[in-house]
Protein backbone atom coordinates (compact mmCIF):
# COMPACT_ATOMS: atom_id res chain seq x y z
CA UNK A 1 0.00 0.00 0.00
CA UNK A 2 2.95 2.41 -0.49
CA UNK A 3 1.71 5.46 -2.13
CA UNK A 4 3.55 6.98 -5.45
CA UNK A 5 2.93 10.44 -4.77
CA UNK A 6 4.14 10.57 -1.61
CA UNK A 7 8.03 13.27 -1.55
CA UNK A 8 10.07 12.76 1.65
CA UNK A 9 7.74 9.87 2.60
CA UNK A 10 9.40 6.90 4.94
CA UNK A 11 8.47 3.41 6.70
CA UNK A 12 8.16 2.60 10.17
CA UNK A 13 11.11 0.05 10.03
CA UNK A 14 13.38 2.08 12.27
CA UNK A 15 10.43 2.33 14.93
CA UNK A 16 11.65 0.37 18.30
CA UNK A 17 9.84 -2.31 18.80
CA UNK A 18 6.97 -0.68 21.33
CA UNK A 19 5.71 1.45 18.74
CA UNK A 20 5.94 -0.84 15.86
CA UNK A 21 3.89 -3.71 17.15
CA UNK A 22 1.22 -0.73 18.86
CA UNK A 23 0.58 0.42 15.13
CA UNK A 24 0.85 -2.88 13.64
CA UNK A 25 -2.05 -4.52 16.52
CA UNK A 26 -4.26 -1.57 15.87
CA UNK A 27 -3.99 -1.46 12.33
CA UNK A 28 -4.71 -4.90 12.23
CA UNK A 29 -7.58 -4.43 14.08
CA UNK A 30 -9.48 -1.89 12.41
CA UNK A 31 -8.96 -3.15 8.87
CA UNK A 32 -10.38 -5.96 10.77
CA UNK A 33 -13.41 -4.58 11.81
CA UNK A 34 -16.97 -5.53 9.94
CA UNK A 35 -17.50 -1.75 8.87
CA UNK A 36 -13.68 -1.54 7.45
CA UNK A 37 -14.36 -4.85 5.40
CA UNK A 38 -17.93 -3.33 4.20
CA UNK A 39 -16.13 -0.18 3.24
CA UNK A 40 -13.72 -1.46 1.15
CA UNK A 41 -15.98 -4.18 -0.20
CA UNK A 42 -18.09 -1.25 -1.70
CA UNK A 43 -14.75 0.50 -3.11
CA UNK A 44 -13.77 -2.79 -4.60
CA UNK A 45 -17.08 -3.14 -6.01
CA UNK A 46 -17.20 0.40 -7.93
CA UNK A 47 -20.05 1.59 -6.39
CA UNK A 48 -21.07 2.20 -2.50
CA UNK A 49 -24.52 0.15 -1.59
CA UNK A 50 -27.49 2.36 -1.69
CA UNK A 51 -27.67 2.46 2.08
CA UNK A 52 -23.90 3.68 2.43
CA UNK A 53 -24.45 6.90 -0.06
CA UNK A 54 -28.33 7.42 1.39
CA UNK A 55 -26.20 7.88 5.06
CA UNK A 56 -24.03 11.12 3.55
CA UNK A 57 -26.35 12.18 0.30
CA UNK A 58 -29.29 13.21 -0.40
CA UNK A 59 -30.34 11.04 -3.28
CA UNK A 60 -29.88 12.58 -6.68
CA UNK A 61 -32.05 11.59 -9.38
CA UNK A 62 -30.27 8.64 -11.67
CA UNK A 63 -27.11 7.66 -9.12
CA UNK A 64 -25.91 4.71 -9.61
CA UNK A 65 -25.35 3.60 -6.36
CA UNK A 66 -29.21 3.84 -5.95
CA UNK A 67 -29.31 0.87 -7.30
CA UNK A 68 -26.48 -0.75 -5.82
CA UNK A 69 -28.33 -2.65 -2.82
CA UNK A 70 -25.81 -5.79 -2.56
CA UNK A 71 -22.26 -6.51 -3.04
CA UNK A 72 -21.08 -8.54 -5.98
CA UNK A 73 -20.06 -12.03 -5.02
CA UNK A 74 -16.72 -12.55 -3.77
CA UNK A 75 -16.19 -8.75 -2.74
CA UNK A 76 -15.45 -9.23 0.93
CA UNK A 77 -13.05 -12.27 0.04
CA UNK A 78 -11.21 -10.32 -2.29
CA UNK A 79 -10.45 -7.49 0.69
CA UNK A 80 -10.03 -9.88 3.02
CA UNK A 81 -7.05 -11.00 0.71
CA UNK A 82 -5.61 -7.93 -0.03
CA UNK A 83 -5.82 -7.18 4.17
CA UNK A 84 -3.42 -10.50 4.49
CA UNK A 85 -1.32 -10.12 1.94
CA UNK A 86 -0.45 -6.35 3.68
CA UNK A 87 2.93 -5.92 4.42
CA UNK A 88 3.00 -3.57 7.07
CA UNK A 89 6.63 -2.79 6.70
CA UNK A 90 6.20 -1.16 3.33
CA UNK A 91 4.05 1.27 3.95
CA UNK A 92 5.27 4.86 3.83
CA UNK A 93 4.21 8.11 5.59
CA UNK A 94 5.64 11.90 6.01
CA UNK A 95 9.03 11.15 7.49
CA UNK A 96 7.70 14.29 10.34
CA UNK A 97 4.42 12.13 11.49
CA UNK A 98 6.88 8.95 11.77
CA UNK A 99 9.57 10.75 14.15
CA UNK A 100 6.83 12.76 15.95
CA UNK A 101 5.38 8.87 16.96
CA UNK A 102 8.93 7.50 17.49
CA UNK A 103 9.47 10.31 19.71
CA UNK A 104 6.33 10.21 21.76
CA UNK A 105 5.98 8.26 25.22
CA UNK A 106 4.03 5.27 24.87
CA UNK A 107 0.45 5.77 26.63
CA UNK A 108 0.67 9.44 26.83
CA UNK A 109 -1.52 11.39 24.76
CA UNK A 110 0.57 12.33 21.89
CA UNK A 111 1.60 8.40 21.36
CA UNK A 112 -2.59 7.70 21.23
CA UNK A 113 -2.92 10.95 18.90
CA UNK A 114 -0.03 10.10 16.24
CA UNK A 115 -1.00 6.33 16.57
CA UNK A 116 -4.43 7.56 15.16
CA UNK A 117 -3.04 9.49 12.11
CA UNK A 118 -1.27 6.65 11.08
CA UNK A 119 -4.31 4.69 11.13
CA UNK A 120 -6.34 7.38 9.38
CA UNK A 121 -3.40 7.43 6.44
CA UNK A 122 -3.33 3.99 6.29
CA UNK A 123 -7.53 3.46 6.05
CA UNK A 124 -7.45 6.22 3.65
CA UNK A 125 -4.40 4.84 1.75
CA UNK A 126 -5.75 1.06 1.57
CA UNK A 127 -8.90 2.60 -0.32
CA UNK A 128 -6.57 4.53 -2.57
CA UNK A 129 -4.61 1.52 -4.07
CA UNK A 130 -8.10 -0.04 -4.33
CA UNK A 131 -9.95 1.93 -6.44
CA UNK A 132 -6.74 2.40 -8.66
CA UNK A 133 -6.70 -1.33 -9.10
CA UNK A 134 -7.31 -1.72 -12.98
CA UNK A 135 -10.34 -4.12 -12.64
CA UNK A 136 -12.14 -1.39 -10.38
CA UNK A 137 -11.29 1.19 -12.73
CA UNK A 138 -13.46 -0.35 -15.19
CA UNK A 139 -16.05 -0.32 -13.01
CA UNK A 140 -15.97 3.60 -12.52
CA UNK A 141 -17.54 4.06 -15.94
CA UNK A 142 -20.84 3.34 -14.63
CA UNK A 143 -20.67 6.24 -12.47
CA UNK A 144 -18.91 8.55 -15.01
CA UNK A 145 -21.31 7.79 -17.64
CA UNK A 146 -24.17 9.00 -15.51
CA UNK A 147 -21.65 12.19 -14.02
CA UNK A 148 -20.78 12.98 -17.47
CA UNK A 149 -24.28 13.26 -18.87
CA UNK A 150 -26.46 15.65 -19.83
CA UNK A 151 -28.72 17.26 -17.49
CA UNK A 152 -30.66 20.65 -16.84
CA UNK A 153 -28.01 22.85 -14.77
CA UNK A 154 -30.82 24.90 -12.55
CA UNK A 155 -32.33 21.25 -10.71
CA UNK A 156 -30.90 21.64 -7.16
CA UNK A 157 -28.94 18.03 -8.08
CA UNK A 158 -27.28 19.05 -10.84
CA UNK A 159 -24.11 19.40 -9.41
CA UNK A 160 -21.58 15.94 -9.95
CA UNK A 161 -19.28 14.93 -7.59
CA UNK A 162 -16.06 13.44 -8.82
CA UNK A 163 -16.48 10.03 -8.20
CA UNK A 164 -19.43 7.85 -6.40
CA UNK A 165 -17.07 7.65 -3.72
CA UNK A 166 -17.37 11.96 -2.09
CA UNK A 167 -17.46 12.60 1.09
CA UNK A 168 -18.93 16.28 2.01
CA UNK A 169 -16.39 19.16 0.93
CA UNK A 170 -13.12 16.85 0.42
CA UNK A 171 -13.54 16.65 -3.29
CA UNK A 172 -10.90 18.94 -4.01
CA UNK A 173 -9.29 16.40 -6.66
CA UNK A 174 -7.02 19.05 -8.47
CA UNK A 175 -4.97 19.39 -5.13
CA UNK A 176 -5.00 16.09 -3.84
CA UNK A 177 -1.35 13.79 -4.69
CA UNK A 178 -3.46 10.75 -5.86
CA UNK A 179 -6.25 13.12 -7.39
CA UNK A 180 -10.16 11.63 -7.73
CA UNK A 181 -8.42 8.71 -5.73
CA UNK A 182 -7.92 10.72 -2.39
CA UNK A 183 -11.79 11.62 -2.56
CA UNK A 184 -12.58 7.83 -1.67
CA UNK A 185 -10.04 7.60 0.55
CA UNK A 186 -11.87 10.58 3.00
CA UNK A 187 -15.01 8.73 1.98
CA UNK A 188 -13.59 5.54 3.24
CA UNK A 189 -12.12 7.45 6.46
CA UNK A 190 -15.24 8.22 7.13
CA UNK A 191 -17.22 5.62 6.84
CA UNK A 192 -14.73 3.66 9.25
CA UNK A 193 -13.93 6.28 11.74
CA UNK A 194 -17.71 7.99 11.72
CA UNK A 195 -15.61 11.07 9.96
CA UNK A 196 -12.38 12.33 8.27
CA UNK A 197 -9.82 12.81 11.11
CA UNK A 198 -8.23 15.76 11.70
CA UNK A 199 -6.43 17.58 14.66
CA UNK A 200 -5.87 20.77 16.28
CA UNK A 201 -2.31 21.22 14.79
CA UNK A 202 -1.38 24.14 16.84
CA UNK A 203 0.04 27.54 16.16
CA UNK A 204 2.94 26.39 13.78
CA UNK A 205 0.65 23.64 11.92
CA UNK A 206 2.48 20.55 12.99
CA UNK A 207 1.04 19.69 16.13
CA UNK A 208 -1.11 17.35 17.17
CA UNK A 209 -3.21 18.61 20.21
CA UNK A 210 -6.68 17.34 19.78
CA UNK A 211 -8.47 14.73 17.72
CA UNK A 212 -11.64 15.56 15.63
CA UNK A 213 -13.96 13.93 12.89
CA UNK A 214 -15.71 15.75 10.35
CA UNK A 215 -18.57 13.26 9.82
CA UNK A 216 -20.70 15.15 7.10
CA UNK A 217 -23.37 12.30 7.27
CA UNK A 218 -27.02 13.53 6.59
CA UNK A 219 -28.48 12.97 10.11
CA UNK A 220 -25.62 14.04 12.14
CA UNK A 221 -23.74 17.57 12.55
CA UNK A 222 -21.73 19.24 9.46
CA UNK A 223 -19.62 20.97 12.85
CA UNK A 224 -16.17 18.94 13.64
CA UNK A 225 -16.58 17.75 17.18
CA UNK A 226 -14.11 15.69 19.34
CA UNK A 227 -14.93 12.16 20.21
CA UNK A 228 -15.95 12.26 24.28
CA UNK A 229 -13.09 11.02 26.94
CA UNK A 230 -15.13 7.79 26.96
CA UNK A 231 -15.19 7.53 23.38
CA UNK A 232 -11.73 7.94 23.06
CA UNK A 233 -10.92 5.62 26.07
CA UNK A 234 -12.49 2.62 23.94
CA UNK A 235 -10.97 3.67 20.96
CA UNK A 236 -7.50 3.59 22.65
CA UNK A 237 -8.91 0.01 24.56
CA UNK A 238 -10.39 -1.42 21.35
CA UNK A 239 -6.82 -0.67 19.24
CA UNK A 240 -4.87 -1.89 22.02
CA UNK A 241 -5.77 -4.01 24.29
CA UNK A 242 -4.09 -7.41 23.63
CA UNK A 243 -6.72 -9.63 24.97
CA UNK A 244 -8.72 -7.81 21.85
CA UNK A 245 -12.13 -8.74 24.26
CA UNK A 246 -13.19 -5.25 23.57
CA UNK A 247 -16.55 -3.80 21.71
CA UNK A 248 -15.75 -2.23 18.46
CA UNK A 249 -16.38 1.42 18.89
CA UNK A 250 -16.12 2.91 15.43
CA UNK A 251 -17.20 4.77 13.83
CA UNK A 252 -17.36 7.74 16.77
CA UNK A 253 -20.63 9.36 15.52
CA UNK A 254 -21.50 12.41 17.10
CA UNK A 255 -24.24 13.21 20.47
CA UNK A 256 -24.76 15.79 22.21
CA UNK A 257 -22.11 15.16 24.61
CA UNK A 258 -19.62 15.47 21.59
CA UNK A 259 -18.65 19.54 23.23
CA UNK A 260 -16.26 21.97 21.17
CA UNK A 261 -18.03 22.08 18.39
CA UNK A 262 -16.05 23.89 15.35
CA UNK A 263 -17.29 25.54 12.07
CA UNK A 264 -15.43 24.15 9.40
CA UNK A 265 -14.70 27.19 8.04
CA UNK A 266 -13.15 28.60 11.04
CA UNK A 267 -11.72 25.40 11.67
CA UNK A 268 -9.50 25.66 8.84
CA UNK A 269 -9.08 29.46 8.05
CA UNK A 270 -8.15 30.40 12.09
CA UNK A 271 -7.69 27.17 14.15
CA UNK A 272 -5.21 24.76 12.03
CA UNK A 273 -7.81 22.68 13.10
CA UNK A 274 -6.75 19.87 9.69
CA UNK A 275 -4.78 16.90 8.67
CA UNK A 276 -3.53 18.37 5.41
CA UNK A 277 -4.19 21.68 4.49
CA UNK A 278 -5.23 20.53 1.01
CA UNK A 279 -8.08 18.03 2.05
CA UNK A 280 -10.38 20.70 1.50
CA UNK A 281 -10.63 24.17 -0.57
CA UNK A 282 -12.45 26.96 1.69
CA UNK A 283 -14.01 30.35 0.45
CA UNK A 284 -12.12 33.67 1.25
CA UNK A 285 -14.55 34.93 3.65
CA UNK A 286 -17.52 32.51 5.73
CA UNK A 287 -20.39 32.25 4.83
CA UNK A 288 -23.51 32.68 6.92
CA UNK A 289 -25.59 29.63 7.19
CA UNK A 290 -28.81 29.60 6.20
CA UNK A 291 -30.13 27.72 9.42
CA UNK A 292 -28.53 27.63 13.44
CA UNK A 293 -29.40 24.25 14.95
CA UNK A 294 -28.91 21.73 17.77
CA UNK A 295 -27.28 18.59 15.60
CA UNK A 296 -24.56 20.86 14.80
CA UNK A 297 -24.19 23.64 18.24
CA UNK A 298 -25.57 21.26 21.23
CA UNK A 299 -25.69 24.92 22.93
CA UNK A 300 -28.13 25.90 21.27
CA UNK A 301 -30.51 23.84 22.95
CA UNK A 302 -29.10 24.19 26.29
CA UNK A 303 -29.57 27.86 25.78
CA UNK A 304 -33.19 27.51 25.05
CA UNK A 305 -33.88 25.35 27.95
CA UNK A 306 -32.13 27.71 30.06
CA UNK A 307 -34.57 30.87 28.75
CA UNK A 308 -37.62 28.65 29.10
CA UNK A 309 -36.50 28.12 32.88
CA UNK A 310 -35.27 31.69 33.58
CA UNK A 311 -39.18 32.21 32.24
CA UNK A 312 -40.69 29.78 34.21
CA UNK A 313 -39.17 30.65 37.80
CA UNK A 314 -39.54 34.43 36.61
CA UNK A 315 -43.64 32.90 36.71
CA UNK A 316 -43.04 31.25 39.88
CA UNK A 317 -43.21 27.56 38.49
CA UNK A 318 -40.65 25.07 39.55
CA UNK A 319 -37.42 24.47 37.72
CA UNK A 320 -35.28 21.63 37.73
CA UNK A 321 -31.79 22.69 39.31
CA UNK A 322 -29.99 19.62 37.76
CA UNK A 323 -30.92 20.76 34.25
CA UNK A 324 -30.10 23.87 34.67
CA UNK A 325 -26.62 23.11 35.61
CA UNK A 326 -26.15 20.93 33.07
CA UNK A 327 -27.39 23.59 30.83
CA UNK A 328 -24.83 25.99 32.22
CA UNK A 329 -22.41 23.33 32.04
CA UNK A 330 -22.78 23.28 28.09
CA UNK A 331 -22.30 26.41 27.38
CA UNK A 332 -19.04 26.43 28.80
CA UNK A 333 -18.04 23.71 26.48
CA UNK A 334 -17.78 26.04 23.12
CA UNK A 335 -15.63 26.93 20.71
CA UNK A 336 -14.86 30.72 19.31
CA UNK A 337 -16.83 29.70 16.04
CA UNK A 338 -20.04 28.98 18.46
CA UNK A 339 -23.49 31.21 17.44
CA UNK A 340 -23.51 31.77 21.20
CA UNK A 341 -19.49 32.34 21.52
CA UNK A 342 -19.23 36.50 22.97
CA UNK A 343 -15.64 37.64 24.13
CA UNK A 344 -17.96 39.66 26.41
CA UNK A 345 -17.56 36.31 28.63
CA UNK A 346 -20.76 33.78 29.52
CA UNK A 347 -24.31 34.79 28.96
CA UNK A 348 -26.52 35.17 32.02
CA UNK A 349 -29.96 34.04 32.69
CA UNK A 350 -31.96 36.42 35.12
CA UNK A 351 -33.07 34.82 38.12
CA UNK A 352 -30.91 31.41 37.50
Amino acid sequence: MPSSNQSGATSLKGLDVEHLSSFERALRRILETDIAEQTYAEVLDGLPLSASYLSFQYPQDGHPALEHEELSEGARERVREFRSNLDMSSLLFEAALVEAFNKSAPQSKEFYLRLVELLAVSCHRFAVEIFQLDEVAEKHKIYDVWRDSPRDMTRWDSFRDPTAFTHGPYIAVDQYPNGAADSVGYWAEARIFGGVVVFDRGEDGTESRQLYFHGCRRKGPRTIYPPTDQQFEKMIQFLLDESASHDNPFPVLATPQNRWRWDPWDAMAHHNIYRDRFERKISPSKGKPCVLNSIDWPEIKDDLYLINAMHERLEGKSVDEDEIAAAKEGLTKITPSSPLWSNEGQRTYQGI
